[in-house]
């Protein structure tokens, strides 16, 4: 028995306009499409109030879940720029990278690191939380975060550094 892949779902990565990915994701969804949009919750600050708001993880990007046949059905907005590729291909994310950033979202401890031994462009081997044992590359070193290229994965996040004194 033959399987044909291209009739399977995949999970797709769409580049958004900036600021519209949650108008996107209500879009797609009132549509049918399976949509993943991972979201934290900020403190924003204007001149006369403060406000707490839902901001995406993933700037400008849009997880779909669908048929490869069927990637062109999701341009039903201007907010869509086009597919996230990846060495010349459509950018695939697999279901488990899927829920290991669901896991990761209601994760309170990302990483245990230690500051003092982070450099930039060191390979770090993730110790707890949901991406444990995963490999990333440190892509830039701040006070209390990380900038973090997940290896295999493509995908950069942004982690607060616990202290662990």
């Amino acid at each position: 028995m033959e399987i044909n892949l291209a009739n399977s779902f995949k999970w797709f990565v769409l580049v958004i306009k900036t600021n519209r990915e949650k108008q996107v994701a209500e879009v797609l969804e009132k549509h049918g499409f399976e949509i993943y949009c991972p979201v934290k919750k900020e403190i924003r600050q204007w001149s006369d109030r403060k406000k707490k708001v839902e901001v995406p993880i993933f700037q400008n990007y849009l997880f779909v879940r669908l048929k490869e046949a069927d990637r062109d059905t999701v341009f039903i907005t201007p907010y869509i720029k086009k597919y996230l590729y990846w060495l010349g291909k459509p950018a695939v994310v697999r279901d488990e990278e899927i829920e290991t950033i669901r896991k990761w979202m209601s994760d309170t401890s990302i990483l245990n690191v230690t500051p003092s031994h982070l450099q930039k462009g060191k390979l770090i081997t993730i110790e707890k939380g949901a991406f444990k044992d995963k490999e990333a590359t440190i892509q830039e070193v701040r006070k209390n975060e990380l900038k973090l290229v997940l290896n295999g994965l493509g995908i950069v996040l942004l982690a607060k550094i616990k202290d662990v004194a």
